[in-house]
This record gives structure tokens, C-alpha cells and sequence, in this order.
């Protein structure tokens, strides 16, 4: 895969550049050596093994840094799976139209490689079309890893990749517009990844943005009375995986287990403004995803089923960023070779049990919105399972608040 990527880079339409390969931590040797072999053939190839290097990725882009051919303006950082077009270096340059642009980001698109994965996809994309395409109007977009080209003078300003968060590329954003740069969202796709598809490998994905970049917004010190409207657009994305709803949802499990000691009007009083968040909520993310597409769509709807399956993850995995917490860089599996899914009950249990005790309260709301959403998480955990798991993958049950 790397080899792959690499043979790419080198056929890029553009006159004059170095690759520098860089492998942080890999102890099988069977898996780098054969880089490290292939890269000895070209002479404006090198090729880096580090031992027990610290702080994951930024610790390794931090490295590359420091051998970075001291004539070079600019670097383009490019993820091991990802395969460029031949003019994408050409065209990322090109965009730098200014001195005070400090990068150029484009979107991180995923290959597709059977049908059934589309709403998958799109449920990745939809950040880039709608949240850094809107960015764009004010350079306010940020950082995302890959496909990333960044002068090299604006990154030194702000002393180079981050340490404190394990999304250090949203980190850098946020550095470099505080330090008054523009960032540049070109939206045309110049290189596409595998996509983490199977469940498992989509998780560790997906707690890592959400985790790292709330890490990011607590850092996030530019003052929005500079620039109101980057400084928005900065928050927009660094929140666009996570939602407010851990809080409501273990309002809602307290009045179930409460409820026999509850009177029914507190009863209905929660339990109802609880639902009118979930509502907010789902109709803001349906109409979001319905804008991106740009007419009423069904491929909208399947992305919003996507998108809703992982609810719990968006509600709960950015709180113990409130108790001073810190996670590990966990790096997504590419292989495929994960064939387990996990099935959490939790939800639709919660939301029948809030359904039957409405009606014996006599809440209308609450009850047609127990039975809507838990209907609703009912299928979405079915269109995702039918969307990411193969005909031989093997079904746990889970009854837990958080994936």
C-alpha cells in the first residue's frame, strides 16, 4: 500500500520536489523494510525508521521537518494509503495565491470499492461538503491530515505540528489562523484513501477526530471579536463530528429509572424537553445533509441513517475532555480484516421503555417521539450493519451508553 502511494508521488507533473518517507513505530520489520528497500532505488527518495518516537503523528511530521531540504518553501503531507492524481501537487501549489495563505487543504476522499459503502462515504464527505466548502468563503477552513500543503516559513511561525491534541492537523489550523494566516479549501478531489468501513475501525476513527478536536476547540484562543466569522467557521468544524446530547440522554435514563417516584407532570416536563433537543437535533442534521446534495434526496437520508448509528459516540466521547482526560493516537486499521459487529440495544430498550411509561402518563409527545426515534435507531443500526458488514461477519449484542 505504501509502495503504491509512493509510486504516485513520483509521478507527479511537477519539476522539482524530495519524498521523504517516514515510519514512526512499526516494530515488524517485515512491514517497513520493503519500503525502506524501494525507496533506496530513487535518489530524491528518503526513507526514515524511528525507534520509540514519541507524541504518534506529529512527532514523526516534526521529524520530517527537521530534514526537510533546506531550499523548499513548502510541504505537501500525503497519508500512507492515499493515491494522488498526477497533478496534484502542481495544482496545490498554484493555489497558494498570497503570502498570507499557510495552507492549502483539499478534501479527503475515500475510494469506493462496492456500492453498499456509498452512504459510508458520503457520511465522510459530508464534512467537506458542506463545513469546509462553507469555510472557504472567509479562508477560515481547517487542517485534516492529508492532502495538505503548508509553507514551511507560517508553519516554523507557530512552532511547527502540534503536541497537545491527537488531531494535530486541525490543531495547526486553528495555530495558524490565530496567528493571523489564511487557509485555502480547494474543493476538488486530487487523491482518494481507503475509507475505514468495517465498525470497529470506524469507531477508533471516529473518537479520535471527536476527542481531538474538542481537545483543539479547548485550546482554540483566537478572540472572535477579530473575526467573527473564521473564528465561527473554526468552531463549526471542530464540533461537526460531536452533538450536545450526552447530557439529555442520561436525563432521559434517570427519569426511567426514576420514574416510579417521579410525579408525572416532572415526568412529562423532562422527558419532553429532552425529545425537543433530539428533534433539533435530527432535523438539522437531515436538512444539513439534504442542502449538501442539493435537492430533496434518498442518498440524504441514508447518510442521515449513517450518521444517527453513531450517535452515542458524538454525545459522550468528548466528556472526559471536562475531566482533564487523555487518550492515545489510535491509528485506523486500512486492511479490512476486521469481520465483528457490534450490535447496541441500548437506545431503542430506552426509548420503548419511555414509550409505554408515556402512555400510561398520557403524553402524546413524548410517546410519538419515544416510538419515532426508537423506530429510528432501530433502522439506522440496521442500514449500517447491512452497509458495512460482509455475509460472514460475526453479531455480538452490546447494552452499553457509549460504543
Amino acid at each position: 500500500m505504501v509502495i503504491a502511494t509512493i509510486k504516485d508521488i513520483l509521478n507527479q507533473d511537477y519539476p522539482n520536489f524530495e519524498i521523504i518517507v517516514i515510519d514512526n513505530n512499526t516494530s515488524d520489520a517485515s512491514l517497513w523494510q520493503p519500503v525502506s528497500e524501494f525507496c533506496d532505488l530513487f535518489e530524491n527518495i528518503r526513507f526514515f525508521h524511528l525507534e520509540k518516537w514519541p507524541f504518534y503523528k506529529s512527532g514523526a511530521l516534526n521529524f520530517s521537518r527537521k530534514v526537510t531540504n533546506f531550499n523548499a518553501e513548502f510541504i505537501f503531507v500525503v497519508d500512507a494509503d492515499y493515491r494522488l492524481t498526477a497533478d496534484a501537487l502542481a495544482l496545490a501549489v498554484s493555489n497558494v495565491e498570497g503570502p498570507d495563505i499557510a495552507l492549502v487543504q483539499f478534501p479527503q476522499a475515500y475510494e469506493l470499492k462496492e456500492k453498499r459503502h456509498v452512504p459510508i462515504i458520503e457520511e465522510f464527505d459530508h464534512f467537506f461538503d458542506y463545513y469546509c466548502f462553507k469555510a472557504d468563503t472567509c479562508h477560515g477552513a481547517l487542517a485534516t491530515g492529508t492532502l495538505s500543503l503548508v509553507r514551511i516559513s507560517a508553519l516554523d511561525r507557530v512552532g511547527g505540528w502540534p503536541v497537545n491534541s491527537i488531531t494535530e492537523d486541525a490543531e495547526l489550523g486553528a495555530r495558524l489562523q490565530v496567528a493571523g494566516f489564511d487557509i485555502k479549501y480547494v474543493h476538488r478531489i486530487i487523491g482518494k484513501g481507503i475509507a475505514p468501513i468495517h465498525q470497529e475501525d470506524f469507531i477508533k476513527q471516529r473518537k479520535r477526530w471527536i476527542f481531538g478536536n474538542m481537545q483543539t476547540l479547548g485550546n482554540y484562543s483566537m478572540r472572535p471579536w477579530h473575526n467573527f466569522e473564521k473564528w465561527l467557521s473554526g468552531v463549526s468544524q471542530l464540533t461537526a463530528w460531536a452533538n450536545m446530547l450526552g447530557f439529555p440522554i442520561m436525563i432521559l435514563i434517570c427519569c426511567l429509572f426514576l420514574s416510579p417516584w417521579l410525579q408525572v407532570e416532572t415526568f412529562i416536563s423532562f422527558t419532553a424537553l429532552v425529545y425537543v433537543g433530539y428533534w433539533i437535533f435530527a432535523i438539522c442534521k437531515a436538512l444539513r445533509l439534504q442542502l449538501v446534495h442539493g435537492r430533496p434526496s434518498l442518498l440524504a437520508f441514508k447518510t442521515f441513517l449513517i450518521h444517527f448509528s453513531s450517535l452515542d459516540i458524538g454525545a459522550f466521547h468528548w466528556y472526559p475532555i471536562l475531566l482533564g482526560k487523555d487518550r492515545p493516537f489510535i491509528r485506523t486499521d486500512k486492511t479490512g480484516s476486521n469481520k465483528s459487529y457490534k450490535v447496541n440495544l441500548l437506545y431503542p430498550f430506552l426509548h420503548l421503555s419511555l414509550l409505554f411509561l408515556a402512555i400510561g402518563a398520557g403524553s402524546m409527545f413524548v410517546g410519538l417521539s419515544a416510538l419515532v426515534f426508537c423506530t429510528l435507531h432501530i433502522v439506522a443500526m440496521r442500514f449500517d450493519f447491512t452497509c458495512r458488514a460482509a455475509s460472514d461477519t460475526e453479531i455480538s449484542i452490546d447494552l452499553k451508553l457509549c460504543s
